[in-house]
C-alpha cells in the first residue's frame, strides 16, 4: 500500500479534526431520527450505549485512517450502525466469534442491552454483504450521507432520509471528507451520489447492496484497485 500519513498526524490551519466531527455527531436532534451518538433508549440500549458507540466509531476511523477510498452510503440502519456506531456494520461483526479481523485487535463493545427486543447481537444484512465484498480490505473506509438513524413506524425500522435531514448532515460529511483528504470518493447509491454532487464532488456510483444489489455492489468494490498491500 502506498504510504500516506494518517489524518491525525497531518494538521493544517482550518483542517477539521476528529473532535469537530464528534461534536457534530453528538449535536444533531431531529424528529423521526435517532442520534445513536447522543441518545440511549431505556430498553434497547445499555445505559452508556451512546458513549460506547462513539468510542467504537473513533477506533474504527483511526484504524482506517490511511484509507485510499471513502465509500459513502445513505443512512445508518437500525440493525447496523444504530447499535455498533460504525457504518454498514452490525454488532456481530465487532464482538463475539464472528467479528471481523480488524475488529479483533480493538476493544470494541456492544451497546445494545441484550434484553427484551434485542436478546442477541444485532446483524445487518447490508453490512454482511459489504464486509464480505471488502474481503479484508483495509483501503476502504465507510461513511453515510446521513450518519444518524432515520426510522419509520418504529425505532426498529429504516426509511430514506429526507432532504432537510441530509442538508443538516452536510457539515459532518464535509468534515469526514476533509479527514480523508486525498482519498477517492465513491457513492454507494444514488442518494449519496446526488449529495456529493452538491458538494462539487463527481463521485462514481456503486450499487447499494440492499434490495437485490449484492452482486452489483460486489462488482463495484472489486473494480477498485487494491491499495492495502
Amino acid at each position: 500500500m502506498n504510504a500516506r500519513p494518517r489524518f491525525r498526524d497531518t494538521p493544517s490551519p482550518g483542517h477539521p479534526d476528529l473532535e469537530r466531527l464528534f461534536e457534530l455527531l453528538q449535536a444533531y436532534e431531529g424528529q423521526g431520527a435517532f442520534n445513536q451518538y447522543r441518545q440511549c433508549h431505556p430498553t434497547l440500549d445499555r445505559p452508556n450505549g451512546a458513549r460506547i458507540r462513539r468510542r467504537n466509531l473513533r477506533a474504527y476511523l483511526e484504524t482506517f485512517a490511511a484509507a485510499s477510498y471513502v465509500l459513502v452510503g445513505e443512512a445508518a440502519g437500525y440493525a447496523g450502525c444504530r447499535f455498533s456506531g460504525i457504518p454498514f456494520t452490525g454488532e456481530v461483526q465487532i464482538v463475539g466469534p464472528e467479528r471481523l479481523s480488524w475488529a479483533r485487535k480493538l476493544d470494541l463493545e456492544r451497546s445494545s442491552s441484550g434484553q427484551d427486543l434485542s436478546p442477541s447481537l444485532w446483524r445487518e444484512r447490508s453490512g454482511q454483504i459489504v464486509w464480505e465484498a471488502l474481503d479484508g480490505r483495509r483501503d476502504c473506509v465507510l461513511w453515510n450521507t446521513f450518519p444518524w438513524h432515520p426510522y419509520g413506524d418504529t425505532l426498529l425500522s429504516n426509511r430514506k432520509p429526507r432532504q432537510r435531514e441530509i442538508d443538516r448532515a452536510l457539515e459532518a460529511l464535509t468534515c469526514v471528507l476533509h479527514l480523508f483528504a486525498g482519498a477517492q470518493v465513491y457513492a454507494i447509491g444514488r442518494v449519496s451520489q446526488g449529495t456529493l454532487a452538491r458538494l462539487g464532488i463527481e463521485a462514481p456510483y456503486i450499487r447499494h447492496p440492499s434490495h437485490g444489489g449484492k452482486t452489483r455492489f460486489a462488482q463495484g468494490v472489486r473494480a477498485l484497485p487494491r491499495r492495502d498491500r
